[in-house]
């Protein structure tokens, strides 16, 4: 029997290019961020502190407030997922994210693996910000959105979820919707030069 084999949204469309500003350093770069590890974590009625308490166990992380993210030094991060619901990142484990924190929380939450479901990708870069502001009806600037912070809002038609980070901004989407968010990023930084 053939195995199947894994293939990225945007396999075939995120290869290494620059478009734009010809000349000069390119003010904005566009990267895939790995979702294998990407996890949907929902806690069980009257269980959100037994959930945070055996999070921080498992992972050193407990649940984040509304409209933030937390991280360890492993690259493990808890993003706020919308009422009641989080989504977890563990870049190391890989597809066996699920399995992993299954068995760290047991009752206390839902846990469903999104690898594959979802396209992330990495905006960074000078001009980023500037590229953005012309991409999602949100205020970036560091004061307003500082690193750890988490919003749902839209980029064009396509819903998203943006996580500000320490040296880029990660946008997330639905996977059939992560070619459509690749072009509008490429489009948003075109004035500034594009390195993918």
């Amino acid at each position: 029997m053939a195995e199947l084999a894994r293939a990225s949204a945007l396999a075939g469309v995120a290869r290494q290019s620059r478009s734009g500003r010809p000349d000069g350093a390119a003010g904005v770069r566009l990267a895939t961020l790995d979702s294998e590890g990407l996890v949907s974590l929902a806690s069980r009625r009257g269980c959100r502190k037994t959930l945070a308490a055996r999070l921080r166990v498992a992972l050193g992380l407990g649940l984040p407030d509304p409209g933030r993210a937390v991280m360890n030094a492993d690259g493990a991060a808890v993003l706020w997922g919308g009422l009641g619901q989080d989504l977890v990142l563990l870049p190391s484990a890989g597809l066996g994210a699920a399995a992993r924190l299954e068995a760290a929380i047991g009752d206390a939450g839902a846990v469903t693996p999104l690898a594959g479901a979802r396209t992330l990708i990495t905006v960074a870069g000078p001009d980023a910000g500037e590229a953005l502001a012309r991409l999602l009806p949100i205020d970036l600037d560091a004061t307003a959105f500082p690193p750890g912070s988490v919003a749902h809002t839209l980029a064009g038609h396509v819903g998203v979820l943006v996580w500000r980070r320490e040296e880029d901004v990660v946008l997330g989407c639905y996977r059939s919707f992560g070619v459509a968010l690749w072009h509008a990023c490429l489009n948003a930084g075109r004035g500034f030069g594009v390195v993918t």
